[in-house]
């Protein structure tokens, strides 16, 4: 596993995946408490993280993270979603210079005891559950564009998700290198795609792959998502 966080450094962080793990064993009600998470990583002791809010001129990163052994698995599944988003302070775990660093779904809250207002990240945790605990699978959560502008401090009228919406071609188009390496480096058997221009930008750059496209969960998507990926779920096994 050491391999894929060197890789994943590229973006910057420095301490993100020990702090997650901080996280997990000092709040127990909080975090994800699924042992297949983040299989594989040494651990290192620092303190858990602290809420971090972002700014103005801040640039929200969601780095990938992971359930199982990717070396002993059957199956390898990248989960791409679109782009990060500033939805709620309590997913900011790392913060270097103006780089703040998450997780893509909110992966490292998915409990049922979370104390994060109206749980956003467990309708993921209700759509992929079943997926995560498979010990066949290897899943990997990630996005096809890493990055996301704070241009309006708590995303006033919705501003820095306007843009990214405008963007996501143009700063898909333009990472498109890291994407290729990020997915020779894991050789998924299968990609989940959320989101139809998540979909169209996959299966166009990368045919050579099956690809499962799930109807995004957010915004009343996740019965939709859940019925979609149990049907491919019998092809995937």
């Amino acid at each position: 596993m050491e391999q894929i966080v060197s890789f994943y450094k590229k973006l910057g962080f420095v301490n993100f995946y020990n702090l997650i793990n901080a996280n997990i064993e000092h709040n127990k009600s909080e975090f994800v408490q699924i042992d297949r998470f983040l299989f594989g990583l040494k651990k290192s002791i620092v303190s858990p993280s602290n809420i971090i809010e972002c700014s103005t001129g801040d640039i929200r990163f969601d780095i990938p993270v992971w359930f199982g052994d990717i070396f002993n698995s059957k199956v390898r599944i990248i989960v791409f979603g679109l782009e990060p988003r500033d939805t709620d302070s309590n997913f900011n775990i790392e913060k270097i210079e103006n780089r703040i660093y998450a997780t893509p779904f909110g992966v490292d809250r998915w409990i049922d005891s979370s104390s994060v207002q109206r749980k956003p990240q467990n309708r993921y945790y209700r759509v992929f559950n079943e997926l995560v605990n498979d010990h066949s699978n290897f899943v990997l959560f990630s996005d096809v564009v890493k990055d996301y502008y704070v241009v309006s401090k708590h995303n006033v009228n919705r501003k820095n998700d306007t843009i990214a919406r405008d963007l996501f071609f143009e700063k898909a188009y333009a990472g498109l290198g890291f994407l290729k390496e990020e997915i020779e480096l894991i050789n998924p058997t299968h990609i989940i795609t959320l989101g139809l221009d998540s979909y169209n930008f996959i299966k166009s750059n990368f045919s050579d792959i099956e690809i499962i496209k799930l109807r995004h969960p957010a915004n009343g998507g996740e019965r939709l998502a859940r019925k979609q990926l149990q049907d491919s779920f019998n092809g995937i096994k």
